[in-house]
C-alpha cells in the first residue's frame, strides 16, 4: 500500500472531513468573523484541506454581495480591487483556532475570479 499512495498522490493535500474538529473549528472562525455580506452570500463556500505545511482554507468570496456592479471594469480592476478587498479582509480576522494559509477566490461574477493568497494566520 504504501509504494502505491507514493506514487499516486500519497503526499497530497486532501479535504477534511466533517470528523475533523480543527477543520471545522476554522469553518466556524471564519463565519462568525468575515464580514457578514461574504459569508450570507449563496456564492460563499469554503473548503478547508490539510497538507504537510498544515491547514489550507480557499474561500469563495460574493463581491457582489453589497450589490456592487463591475460593469465597465477591465482586468487589471479586477487584479487591483481583489488585492485591496483581500487584504482589507484578511486584516479584520482575528487568530484562528489553529495556523491556517487563506486563499480568497474573488468572485467578481462571470470568468471575472481573482485567487489571492494572503498567507497565513497564526493560531492563538
Amino acid at each position: 500500500m504504501g509504494l502505491f499512495s507514493n506514487l499516486f498522490g500519497g503526499g497530497a493535500k486532501k479535504v477534511e472531513e466533517a470528523n475533523d474538529a480543527n477543520a471545522q473549528a476554522l469553518k466556524q472562525f471564519f463565519k462568525e468573523n468575515l464580514p457578514s455580506e461574504y459569508v450570507n452570500s449563496a456564492k460563499y463556500a469554503i473548503s478547508i484541506t490539510r497538507g504537510d505545511k498544515g491547514y489550507e482554507a480557499r474561500i469563495n468570496m460574493d463581491m457582489g454581495a453589497d450589490g456592487s456592479t463591475y460593469d465597465g471594469f477591465a482586468k487589471e480592476n479586477f487584479a487591483e480591487l481583489a488585492d485591496w478587498e483581500s487584504e482589507r479582509v484578511f486584516d479584520l480576522l482575528p487568530e484562528p483556532p489553529v495556523t491556517v494559509t487563506i486563499i480568497f477566490d474573488m468572485d467578481f461574477g462571470g470568468k471575472n475570479k481573482v485567487a489571492m493568497n494572503r498567507g497565513r494566520l497564526l493560531a492563538k
